[in-house]
């Protein structure tokens, strides 16, 4: 399952994150107010993908939008208002749907620990004392390890795995749709 999911979304996962904001973040060059647009992008993305997989998987443990909340409170940035632009947009029928949405989730924890290290070197959010979304933690990794050992465990039919992989794509493109939001509000 897992390296399905990986080969078929492979090719989408690049496309969304050339598109991406946190590109700026590994060059150095994003400013605050970009900061604060994917910060909000991300959550908005999160959230809703996060409130899906807990239908069907309600143990589904992962704090990444209350962390990515807690960055938007930090910088005074309505959160809530956007939700409701999204919250509509993606859903998922049955806990396998739900796998491949949590892959995208889980998966991202890497990329969020290279995009943190890069941070530190961003003098443009400077003044940001704390990172509570990228913040470089050891520990955010562990969902994803939990998340392959759990898929690992047991065997799914070509049908479920096609299943996933579908979700999993529309996982990767909802996110895109939430990269290229742009508020009507000043951030």
């Amino acid at each position: 399952m897992l390296q399905t999911l990986r080969d078929q979304t492979s090719v989408l996962h690049k496309e969304i994150e050339k598109d991406n904001t946190a590109g700026l973040i590994m060059d150095h060059s994003i400013t605050l107010e970009e900061y604060k647009l994917l910060l909000l992008q991300n959550y908005l993305a999160y959230k809703v993908v996060e409130d899906e997989i807990k239908r069907f998987e309600p143990e589904f443990s992962t704090d990444k939008s209350q962390r990515l909340a807690e960055d938007l409170r930090i910088l005074d940035i309505d959160f809530k208002s956007p939700l409701a632009y999204f919250k509509d947009d993606f859903y998922c029928n049955d806990s396998i749907e739900a796998l491949g949405a949590a892959y995208v989730l889980e998966g991202s924890a890497m990329g969020g620990m290279l995009i943190a290290k890069e941070l530190q070197h961003c003098k443009n959010l400077a003044s940001i004392g704390t990172h509570h979304f990228f913040n470089g933690e050891r520990k955010n990794v562990q969902g994803w390890k939990e998340f392959m050992k759990k898929v690992n465990s047991r065997e799914f039919s070509e049908e479920e795995t096609q299943k996933a992989t579908l979700k999993a794509k529309e996982t990767f493109r909802f996110f895109g749709k939430t990269f290229d939001y742009r508020p009507q509000f000043t951030l």
